[in-house]
């Protein structure tokens, strides 16, 4: 575990001035001087409300003229959470947003709602498409679908995310958290990579600050046997920062432009697995000293709209930040894109045999 990096988060920073406070307070009452129960509450009231100002951190706040007409959008995992808001504001600059959210009908219905939402400032279009990034098959069809339809793509924000507790597969056979964080955004860049070079467009990665919690030691295979649900979240957010370095490094002179990015402590639901204490525990930290989901947002809208944000750099509170040091690990970057390159050969190639297959028997 890599310690340093998550001090330079405002979340981080807020939480131990609040610890602070509280053990001053402790140690002041029982020592020193006992405090009056209304002197307390006040006191609290203030340490609270300087604790959610430090955990906001700050705003991107694009200039007047900035209008995103004409310029096509497409985001994972925009049902809810930071995606949601990220739909929502690109919008009312007047893009056109695809959305890819899990069930057909339920992303036509979704995407309905955040276009009644967003036509309250602007005019912008956001339509929304099946993904399910933990099934290969489904990431085909959604590109297919883009690839058919636009003639452009400007920004492809990878925002979909998953965090289980137990050890568990996905449709491919791939340790869950890995496979659809990452694999399932890689093979979805993979496949609009004609269309985003074209369109000059900038790929921003959704990774997070647990990526610090993975020692030297990745293991992507992550059998049950010695599974952990904070590495495996970590590894596959480790791997999204490598995957936007080495799309700079490869593509980046063809005009593409990759971020990767900590949207910040949010409560987005990517915990709803986990036991209900842990998660309302988890949800009353973040109430004191976590991010709203429109602070979350704004690190992507930073990536996605402001020349001042870094090609290939990891960013945090609109700004580049301080990752783990494997997250600067060229070699490990290089051996993580191979690696996932195999495993989309491999997984789609046998589904390509499966649907051979599956006409000739229909036939």
């Amino acid at each position: 575990m890599h310690i340093i990096p998550l001090l330079y988060q405002p979340e981080i920073q807020s939480f131990i001035f609040l610890l602070a406070n509280i053990l001053i307070v402790l140690f002041t009452n029982y020592f020193i001087h006992t405090f009056p129960f209304y002197f307390l509450f006040l006191y609290f009231i203030i340490i609270i409300f300087i604790c959610k100002k430090i955990a906001s951190g700050h705003s991107y706040i694009p200039p007047e003229n900035t209008k995103l007409t004409g310029q096509t959008i497409v985001i994972t995992g925009a049902a809810s959470g930071i995606g949601r808001v990220s739909a929502i504001e690109f919008a009312k600059l007047g893009a056109k947003v695809i959305v890819g959210i899990r069930g057909h009908s339920r992303a036509e219905e979704i995407a309905q709602l955040l276009e009644h939402e967003a036509h309250t400032i602007g005019t912008g279009k956001i339509i929304g498409y099946d993904l399910d990034l933990s099934k290969l098959s489904s990431v085909k069809k959604f590109a297919d679908k883009i690839l058919e339809h636009e003639q452009h793509v400007n920004i492809l924000l990878n925002n979909a995310g998953t965090a289980q507790i137990r050890h568990s597969l996905t449709f491919d056979g791939l340790q869950t958290e890995f496979g659809t964080n990452h694999i399932g955004h890689f093979y979805l860049t993979k496949l609009l990579l004609p269309l985003l070079i074209r369109s000059k467009a900038r790929i921003i990665n959704v990774s997070s600050s647990g990526h610090c919690f993975v020692d030297d030691h990745v293991n992507y295979e992550f059998p049950s046997s010695s599974y952990n649900s904070q590495i495996a979240y970590g590894q596959s957010k480790l791997a999204q920062i490598w995957h936007a370095y080495e799309i700079q490094q490869r593509y980046g002179q063809q005009g593409i432009s990759a971020y990767s990015l900590h949207p910040g402590m949010i409560y987005t639901g990517i915990t709803r697995r986990v036991p209900k204490l842990f998660e309302f525990i988890y949800q009353l930290v973040l109430l004191i000293v976590g991010k709203s989901l429109y602070q979350g947002a704004q690190t992507s809208l930073y990536c996605s709209l402001s020349n001042q944000a870094k090609p290939g750099k990891f960013h945090a509170n609109c700004k580049e930040a301080k990752s783990s040091p494997l997250a600067y690990n060229k070699k490990l970057a290089e051996e993580c894109w191979k690696f996932s390159e195999k495993i989309i050969d491999e997984r789609t190639k046998y589904f390509k045999v499966n649907i051979e297959l599956y006409k000739q028997s229909s036939q």
